[in-house]
């Protein structure tokens, strides 16, 4: 059985059980509005933007949405969006060495808080530029 209140199943019942949908009260309907107008705006995105008004009744919006929906046998493949894992940058595994931190932070007039937040808020441009110089202070190393 599956549980009007929940999003999901909501769903489910607009798009393929007609009939129970006909007896779901107007108040889980307007639970539900802000997701359905959400999903319904990647396939419709200028009639979501209309209904997405200060005020308006967000149950008479999913009946709106349900007409829509009754043209579909099945909850169609764009109504759910993929959603991919982050790939772990290899940045991470980096560690730079202690004597290009010293020349970058001399270089640049940062202290260690502002090198913190450069590692926290552009760790990969940051990263770039202390291999470089450890490129460069390495070369007569070798």
């Amino acid at each position: 059985m599956l549980d009007e209140t929940k999003l999901f199943d909501f769903v489910k019942i607009m798009f393929t059980k007609r009939n129970q949908y006909g007896k779901i009260k107007q108040h889980n309907k307007k639970r539900h509005h802000f997701m359905i107008n959400r999903f319904f705006s990647i396939k419709y995105p200028s009639n979501a933007q209309m209904f997405n008004v200060n005020g308006i009744n967000g149950g008479n919006v999913v009946d709106s949405w349900s007409m829509v929906a009754s043209r579909f046998k099945s909850v169609p493949g764009w109504f759910y969006t993929k959603t991919k894992k982050a790939k772990k940058n290899e940045v991470d595994k980096y560690t730079p060495d202690d004597r290009a931190i010293e020349l970058y932070m001399n270089k640049n007039e940062i202290g260690n808080r502002e090198f913190n937040e450069l590692k926290l808020f552009a760790k990969e441009q940051l990263f770039t530029d202390l291999k470089k110089i450890e490129e460069q202070i390495d070369v007569y190393n070798k």
